[in-house]
Formats: structure tokens, sequence, C-alpha cells
């Protein structure tokens, strides 16, 4: 493959990525705007629109599947970060221990 192709080649990625970006960034609006409760409207007569609904629609419905599971997640990994730093302090010394809380616990 030439220069040419690469050039094609690498244009075509920079395309795709871009197209990308911009449903990531549509999907998110959506979720944003009416959340999980995004209605499909489909019409037969006009399929590309159509098209578009339809994977505007899952990507609404794959970000809200995403979001449920990551909470939960979330919330015991900042649990055990607060018991994490927890066992830090208690392993230094006193003296140590009241610098420590003084700075970072007001």
């Amino acid at each position: 493959m030439g220069v040419t192709g690469s050039v094609l080649v690498g244009l075509l990625e920079l395309v795709l990525l871009a197209g990308g970006v911009l449903y990531a960034g549509a999907v998110v609006a959506i979720y944003r705007t009416d959340g999980s409760q995004h209605r499909l409207k489909l019409d037969r007569n006009e399929p590309m629109p159509s098209a578009e609904k339809l994977l505007l629609w899952l990507g609404v419905q794959v970000l809200a599947l995403l979001v449920r599971i990551a909470v939960p997640i979330l919330g015991l990994l900042s649990e055990a970060s607060a018991e994490v730093g927890e066992w830090f302090i208690r392993r230094q010394a006193p003296e140590a221990q009241a610098a420590i809380r003084s700075r970072f616990m007001l």
C-alpha cells in the first residue's frame, strides 16, 4: 500500500472517530434530557431517519444499563477507599495521625 492508501486509511479512521464522537454526544444529550425513558418513534415511510432513531434509542438503553451497573460499583469502591484510608491512618504514629487529621479532616 502506498502513501495515498495510507492517507486514505487515516482519513477514514478520522471520519469514523468523528462519527463515533458525534453519536456518543447525541446519546448522552438524549439521556440527559429524557433519561432512560426515551421513546422510540419509527416511521415506515422514512426508513433512514427511523434507523437513526433506532440506533440512538439503543445507545440510550445501553448507557442507562451502564449507569445502573456503575452506581453500586462506585459506591463500593468509595467505601473501600475510605476503609483503606482509615487503616492507613491507624497504622501511623499518634503525631502523624494528628497531623493527617488536622490537614485532611476539617
